[in-house]
């Protein structure tokens, strides 16, 4: 790191003062000098000697004026420099802070838009987990009631079997009328669990004309009841082929839906991770960028502080260097105008001697 200006320009300073002899305890007189020039006046000093007392106060102006301005070359070359070199810090803070703000407020922005993103994404993969878990109670409750009637259009198919087989009986002269009357109330009571009743009221009728009829055995009669029994359980297969492909229909249709939810959960799982990990760069990004932005605020600070403070200094050696260079011309335009004077007064002298000494020429 550079040293501070005011440390450089101190020592510049310093070597210079050391290497022009440039002395400010002991301030010159142009009073002092006044004085000596009238007093050499009084004394009729001769003419170089008050001139050499107005030159040597000329010469010393003139070093020290030179002494000067390459003290002040000096620090004009260290605050050119300084200059420099504070502008490029502060040109390199400025550009790191505006970069590194800018994307910190892209950073930030992104993350609003994720975090957002997130939160419907979690409200969807909720509802898709309820939607789901609904589906599979629904399922759950239609697969028992698939199974429970199923068994019921088997008990069913099974008490019409098992009265065609007493129809049979009796028609060999083995079975007994009395277990139609058993039989009736089992296909009464499927007829009931299956919600075919209709369909079974033509057997029950004629199985109430049977029993009317137990003892006189007609032959046409049970066979036309043989013939009901049949049809009936061909209405009630082709019933129990329907629900069973109904019930394949509604399982395809609840393993397409199944399907369909768990693609739709997997897929907002997956989107879910991408936007977490999304969220982790960019919360690393706003921290980079934000120790980024805070180094650079503080060397803008810094620098722009140090600026200042040299560009201060600089005009005050500016002013201090004007103002000394115009009060050594104004002590080198009175000298002068006493060297005129002198030189005014001396002639003056001359032709008054002159002048004189004619007289007495003439007189003589």
């Amino acid at each position: 790191m550079r040293l501070a200006l005011c440390l450089l320009v101190i020592f510049a300073v310093a070597s210079a003062t050391t290497k022009f002899n440039l002395d400010y305890s002991k301030k010159r007189s142009i009073t002092a000098v006044m004085a000596e020039v009238e007093a050499k006046l009084k004394n009729k000093s001769p003419l170089d000697a008050i001139l050499n007392v107005l030159r040597d106060f000329r010469d010393a102006v003139n070093t020290e004026q030179v002494n000067h301005d390459e003290i002040y070359n000096v620090q004009v070359t260290e605050c050119e420099s300084e200059n420099a070199f504070r502008r490029a810090e502060v040109t390199d803070a400025s550009n790191v802070l505006r970069d590194s703000t800018a994307a910190l407020n892209v950073a930030q922005t992104s993350k609003i838009r994720a975090t957002n993103q997130q939160e419907v994404n979690q409200q969807q993969y909720f509802s898709a987990q309820e939607h789901l878990n609904s589906v599979l109670s629904a399922a759950e409750t239609e697969a028992g009631y698939f199974k429970r009637r199923g068994r019921d259009y088997e008990d069913a198919l099974h008490a019409i079997d098992e009265a065609s087989d007493i129809l049979a009986t009796i028609y060999s002269g083995s079975g007994s009328f009395a277990e139609i009357s058993r039989v009736s109330k089992s296909l009464l009571q499927t007829a009931f669990n299956i919600k075919e009743t209709a369909k079974f009221a033509p057997v029950f009728y004629a199985f109430a004309q049977l029993a009317t009829q137990e003892g006189q055995l007609d032959e046409s009669a049970l066979e036309r009841v043989a013939q009901l029994l049949e049809n009936l359980r061909g209405n009630i297969q082709e019933a129990y082929n329907d629900f069973t492909e109904s019930n394949a229909v509604s399982v395809a249709a609840f393993n397409d839906q199944k399907d369909r939810i768990g693609q739709t959960i997997a897929r907002l799982e997956a989107q879910n991770e991408r936007l977490q990990n999304k969220l982790d760069s960019l919360n690393q990004q706003i921290g980079t960028q934000s120790a980024i932005a805070q180094t650079a605020s503080g060397k803008l600070q810094r620098n722009q502080q140090l600026w200042d403070q040299a560009q201060a200094l600089c005009s005050t050696f500016a002013n201090e260097y004007n103002y000394a260079t115009q009060a050594r011309r104004n002590e080198l335009q009175l000298v002068a105008e006493l060297e005129e004077m002198v030189e005014a007064r001396f002639n003056q002298v001359e032709d008054e001697n002159h002048e004189r000494n004619q007289r007495l020429a003439n007189q003589a």
